[in-house]
């Protein structure tokens, strides 16, 4: 039937069409169905019967994990619709990105606010007044949005309306960035909503039943929905090849000439442009007349924008593009756009793409399985890092839920009957390394089998933790040592460690630091231990150099050489391969909490945690706990000022760490602000500017001072264009870091106020 006669028919006769429709045996609302048959949805898929048929519309919590394009976001959809229908409250639909929240906001609107479906977009760029939230039926925003929400919500009773929690991309949770914040939300939200349904949407991963069991042990069972099949079937390949560039052409050719869209996945910008450059003349011999004309408007349009990219708009006209965070919102969302229309034919990307934006094609390339390599010299600490081969680099790879998420975008559905996922490699040994790294042992067809990571936690970093404990601090108003484990206890960061250690845990307060830590637990916590019994086995010469109240050192010989070792009250762990952890400076710098320690500060630890003399063992009771003190989190809190104690034992927060919870700022950004209010003279906006910029630098925002230049000569009205040439940098990235600038530089404003 096509379209124009479908459109016919559902107008003519939809209470027929409506019921001879295989869905109407799962789903019998009229609304709900009109809307899947105008979206062409004619048909469930296996794992959105089962959703239905295990309790989805009667209040039943689930964990979706399956494949990109299985259709576990209509899951999730369905539930938020339905829940309207039947009143039992409002629905909030997060996602982890703006662009994504716009799209699902437009297509919830288009399809259901005929309906009388209140919907409602809350992000940065587009908010809404609280009275509009207020009236809503479902709310689309982002995982940071809904936190800020919350964190206010004395005056938002409209949030205890919520009956129905959608995560889209709950995986999410495993990063370091974005994780630690959405975990913890998820955490709060059982709490603050009495144990809502919540429904969670995960690409596959190894431990769907262990990640699902966590979300049932914060109160409501939740059902696990696992599934590997995909709408269209993806045969992956690992291909040698000495010429990446030949081999990417040749594949190229083969595909185009078939009609097929490709998408090339490399490790730098840089390289991704220079792959556009080089297919372009390839790519536009596929080129129906009519699709050049839309290239060449398309051209046309990226030009005409303001510090638009030049080098994309020359490129574009022949049906290829590029696409990296150096490009500008509207750059990036025409070529979207238009790759999904079919014009464009080719994008050569990094990893920006793929992050949750559907732009799907029949083969996925993935150029480089390296994300960087580097000399061993410059790496601290060899955690994540490989063997490069050559006896001197190293590199770090990417994950395997980061290759199968883009290798996943190959296939696309009504379109192809089989997608591609190729991962391009320069010599039989890197394809053995790649087999055995991201696949299981091939089964009897010699079809490579994804091997996923485990989904962890995010929330082991202490400039993360800080956050969490002030924010718990500020929602209970006041709290005990006590309920802030309690609250602790039930994160899946907590879930993790105590299934790890087992009979070995560390004590919760401790992990977290509102406790001083043991020496025997800093070890634990700090360590392998299949590497601590390799290194217990070894006869190394291992000797005390210096004892004191305030430092621990000595030497560890190796077959490799002698290394010094120190544990010091003020300048924290030491070793002279490089290896230096625990340290912060007076506001600002953060390290991993979950470091591991090098194989000879492990050695020298073990060596004075068992040496014999009691005297010595008074110092290493005293000094290695201290050594790591800028880590301990109350600690931090009280000395800032962000918290209180009260006088009966009780803690809440100060005036100021309200202030920094409101803002939405991580404690360390906020008291490096304060005290460069009160002990910088900034006299002129340059002055402000300069300031701002060393905070973005403190929070990783920015890592040199390549930006600042550029920055202070825009605000003297110098021209963008000019500026982009000079300076060689890329649009994209200018409006990011201005952008964020201007977020501190308002939180300046406001902290300088409250002083």
């Amino acid at each position: 039937m096509s379209i124009t006669d479908f459109g016919k028919k559902l107008k003519d006769e939809p209470e027929r069409l409506l019921e001879e429709s295989e869905i109407y045996k799962y789903i019998q609302d009229k609304r709900i169905l009109r809307a899947l048959l105008e979206n062409r949805i004619f048909k469930l898929r296996k794992i959105q019967e089962e959703a239905i048929e295990k309790g989805l519309f009667f209040r039943k919590s689930f964990l979706v994990c399956a494949p990109s394009g299985s259709g576990k976001t209509l899951i999730g959809e369905l539930c938020a619709v339905n829940n309207v229908f039947q009143k039992y409250g409002k629905s909030v639909y997060l996602v982890p990105f703006k662009a994504l929240a716009t799209e699902k906001y437009s297509h919830f609107k288009n399809s259901y606010g005929k309906f009388g479906v209140r919907v409602e977009l809350s992000i940065g760029d587009y908010d809404v007044e609280d009275k509009k939230l207020a009236k809503a039926d479902i709310i689309i925003t982002t995982y940071e949005k809904l936190d800020s929400i919350i964190r206010n919500f004395y005056d938002k009773e409209w949030i205890l309306e919520f009956s129905t929690v959608i995560i889209d991309e709950v995986h999410i949770i495993g990063e370091s960035d974005r994780g630690p914040r959405l975990e913890s939300l998820i955490v709060r939200l059982n709490e603050l909503l009495h144990n809502p349904q919540i429904i969670a949407l995960s690409a596959t991963i190894a431990n769907p039943e262990f990640f699902n069991s966590w979300l049932t042990s914060l109160g409501n069972v939740t059902s696990l929905i696992f599934s590997e099949e995909r709408p269209v079937p993806l045969h992956y390949k690992i291909e040698v090849s000495q010429n990446k560039d030949s081999t990417m052409k040749r594949v190229a050719k083969s595909i185009l000439k078939d009609r097929g869209q490709i998408l090339i996945f490399l490790n730098k910008r840089k390289t991704a442009q220079q792959s556009a450059q080089f297919l372009k003349e390839l790519t536009v011999q596929f080129l129906e007349e009519s699709e050049h004309k839309i290239s060449k408007a398309i051209s046309k349009r990226i030009a005409a924008i303001r510090g638009g990219n030049h080098d994309l708009s020359k490129v574009v006209k022949y049906g290829i593009a590029f696409h990296h965070a150096g490009l500008l919102p509207r750059e990036r969302k025409l070529i979207e756009d238009n790759f999904r229309k079919g014009i464009i034919k080719i994008i050569c990307c990094t990893t920006t793409l793929s992050a949750g934006i559907n732009t799907p094609a029949r083969v996925v390339i993935l150029r480089d399985f390296k994300k960087y390599i580097t000399s061993g010299h410059n790496i601290k600490n060899f955690l994540g890092f490989h063997e490069n081969g050559d006896g001197f680099s190293y590199f770090k790879s990417f994950s395997s839920n980061e290759v199968f998420q883009i290798l996943g975008r190959a296939g696309r559905p009504g379109l192809d009957s089989v997608g591609y996922g190729i991962i391009l490699v320069k010599n039989i040994e890197e394809k053995s390394w790649v087999e055995d790294f991201y696949f299981k042992n091939q089964n009897l067809n010699n079809k490579l089998i994804p091997k996923y990571n485990n989904l962890g936690s995010g929330l082991n970093k202490v400039s993360i933790l800080k956050e969490q404990v002030l924010l718990r601090i500020y929602e209970e108003q006041e709290i005990t040592l006590e309920q802030l484990k309690q609250f602790f206890e039930k994160t899946y960061f907590w879930y993790i460690i105590k299934n790890k250690m087992k009979e070995q845990q560390i004590p919760i307060e401790q992990l977290l630091m509102i406790k001083e830590i043991t020496p025997v637990n800093i070890l634990k916590l700090h360590s392998d231990p299949k590497k601590v019994r390799v290194l217990k086995n070894q006869n190394n010469t291992i000797k005390t150099t210096i004892c004191n109240t305030s430092t621990i050192g000595g030497f560890v010989k190796t077959s490799f050489g002698v290394y010094s070792c120190q544990f010091d009250v003020d300048s924290g762990v030491k070793c002279s391969c490089g290896f230096q952890n625990g340290i912060t400076d007076n506001f600002a710098i953060e390290n991993e909490f979950a470091f591991e320690f090098c194989d000879h500060i492990t050695s020298f630890l073990l060596y004075i945690i068992s040496f014999p003399s009691k005297n010595v063992q008074k110092y290493v009771e005293d000094i290695i706990p201290k050594s790591i003190k800028n880590q301990y989190i109350l600690n931090y809190l009280f000395e800032k000022g962000l918290i209180i104690k009260n006088t009966d034992t009780t803690i809440r927060c100060s005036q100021f760490g309200k202030l920094i919870i409101k803002l939405y700022l991580y404690p360390t950004s906020g008291v490096l602000i304060r005290y460069k209010l009160e002990n910088v003279e900034i006299t002129s906006f340059r002055d402000l500017l300069k300031e701002a910029y060393e905070i973005l630098k403190a929070e990783f925002r920015v890592r040199d001072y390549k930006m600042l230049e550029p920055i202070l000569e825009w605000t003297d009205e110098e021209s963008i264009d000019q500026i982009l040439d000079r300076f060689k940098i890329m649009t994209g990235d200018l409006f990011s870091v201005r952008d964020n600038l201007e977020r501190i530089i308002t939180f300046i404003g406001i902290i300088a106020r409250y002083l």
